[in-house]
């Protein structure tokens, strides 16, 4: 194997980019799915130009989002500003080159093109997949504009959804910084089909043990919705510029700051006694570093006065194993402790392939990744952790039916 097509990793062997292990890349066939994938993604780059402008109310139209050809090539447009790349246009060739070696027809926007999707799902050997939107998230200085447009995603999520309903589930948003409209949107998409929500913490302006969410973790446990929520920043905080190390060391750090407080604030606020059925799914978190935040929840718990609001029923680990989750891609640190009790996270860990992106080095061919990781764990642990788990979750059926797979 070309030497430029391997990536050396001390703590893990060595990790192929973009393999394809010889197999078939059409998509179609008897497909032997392996895998449910609770972490991918939908970029804003690949959506659609009339995404917003074939939704929208007409009078938002003409400052919402839409796609131009601009001195900086084809981008997005709102409120008299270019705001980021778009391949829908005369860039699409370059954009495009990111799925090599796998060939996408001219013109097509794979992620967001439910047909190749669910080709590239089946390449992949992932019989269903959590996607997430564009985790930057729109923002708008015409606040009525902002959430015209969040609504306008939830509905081209619906509808992407609805291609398949057992094996996409496109997170629509609910817009952390207007709890007041999350209730209502939730019971909207609700019925609609919808099954889980992406919920951003990084835009809660009073945080996530705020009583304002009451009415929403209510309204999620009462329709079964799953809450989603994806590392990052708060709505259109720009990456940290590639100069001085501030690049590398945010993306060295971005799996659990802030994630880490979010997680405590999920479990010490009491919302899992007040909703026992409630679930949170934390992606791309990765878990390699989980067992000692659970190990110090649980000594904070201990060692450290009772809440004056709220004493909980019960410890830490209760909720964390009981209602929530955590996503992991190519994680060898992590993924060797799953099988040990005393790192705490046998029962609450589930892989993402983090398709499209290339970090993950888990799609289209997750083989090698998972060999390193789980040679000589048990075959059971193993597909609860890829499979299992997820379905639960997700509600998905699977290929033979309920709870099938």
């Amino acid at each position: 194997m070309p030497e430029e097509n391997v990536r050396a990793d001390r703590l893990g062997g060595r990790a192929t980019r973009r393999n394809i292990g010889g197999r078939d890349l059409s998509g179609k066939g008897d497909i032997d799915y392996k895998y449910i994938s609770a972490d991918n993604h939908i970029d804003l780059v690949w959506y659609p130009h009339d995404v917003i402008q074939s939704r929208i109310a007409p009078e938002f139209r003409e400052k919402a989002p839409k796609v131009v050809e601009s001195h900086k090539g084809t981008a997005w447009h709102w409120e008299d500003d270019i705001h980021a790349f778009a391949a829908d246009g005369k860039d699409w060739a370059n954009h495009a080159k990111r799925f090599l070696p796998i060939e996408v027809e001219e013109g097509r926007l794979p992620p967001s093109d439910p047909e190749i999707l669910i080709q590239h799902m089946d390449i992949g050997e992932f019989y269903a997949g959590v996607y997430y939107g564009n985790t930057r998230k729109w923002v708008f200085k015409d606040k009525e504009l902002e959430k015209a447009v969040y609504r306008a995603f939830n509905d081209w999520t619906v509808e992407l959804c609805s291609y398949d309903p057992d094996r996409l589930i496109v997170l629509p948003w609910l817009h952390a910084a207007f709890p007041e409209t999350c209730v209502e949107e939730l019971y909207r998409l609700a019925d609609q089909g919808i099954r889980a929500v992406e919920l951003s913490p990084n835009d809660m302006a009073e945080g996530v043990w705020s009583p304002v969410w009451e009415p929403v973790w209510a309204a999620a446990e009462e329709t079964g919705m799953v809450i989603c929520a994806h590392i990052g920043d708060a709505a259109g905080t720009p990456y940290p510029p590639n100069e001085h190390g501030q690049s590398l060391a945010h993306f060295s750090q971005v799996p659990f700051n802030p994630a880490g407080k979010h997680i405590a604030q999920y479990v010490f606020n009491g919302m899992f006694d007040r909703h026992p059925n409630l679930h949170v799914s934390m992606a791309e978190c990765r878990i390699g570093w989980l067992p000692f935040l659970f190990q110090w929840m649980q000594r904070c718990y201990s060692d450290r006065a009772a809440d004056t609001i709220h004493q909980m029923e019960q410890e830490p680990l209760h909720y964390l194993k009981n209602n929530m989750s955590f996503t992991f891609e190519e994680d060898y640190i992590g993924a060797k402790m799953i099988p040990d009790p005393e790192f705490l996270i046998r029962d609450s860990v589930i892989w993402g392939c983090d398709y499209p992106h290339e970090q993950g080095q888990t799609w289209p061919d997750a083989t090698p990744a998972m060999e390193r990781m789980f040679t000589g764990v048990d075959p059971e642990l193993v597909h609860e952790v890829v499979w299992g788990r997820s379905q639960r979750i997700f509600g998905i059926k699977g290929p033979n039916g309920a709870n099938g797979g």
